[in-house]
């Protein structure tokens, strides 16, 4: 599995066909992104060990890597889980 996170741009990952796919980031008024990555990746790894597919992880990822922004600080500003779910519910 290779990805690479882009920030305000997104992650682009290798799918199992070894195509270029993309998952958008949320936008969010960011304030601190402090270990925003850390957050990312954290999220991702959960998704994964709880089963979700790459596609659904990175998305996971995403949503929690946004509302960390959105706030100062850094491990400690990470958002919990319903926060995270509640943005994915408000996506398109």
């Amino acid at each position: 599995f290779l990805a690479a996170t882009r920030g305000p741009r997104g992650t682009i990952w290798l799918n199992e066909a070894g195509e270029l796919e993309e998952t958008p980031v949320f936008p969010v008024q960011a304030v601190d992104t402090l270990g925003a990555g850390d957050v990312f990746h954290g999220a991702c790894t959960l998704g994964l060990a709880e089963g979700k597919g790459v596609r659904e992880a990175l998305r996971f990822a995403a949503a929690a890597a946004a509302l960390k922004c959105t706030r100062h600080g850094g491990g400690q500003a990470a958002p919990q889980r319903i926060e995270v779910e509640g943005l994915l519910r408000g996506a398109p």
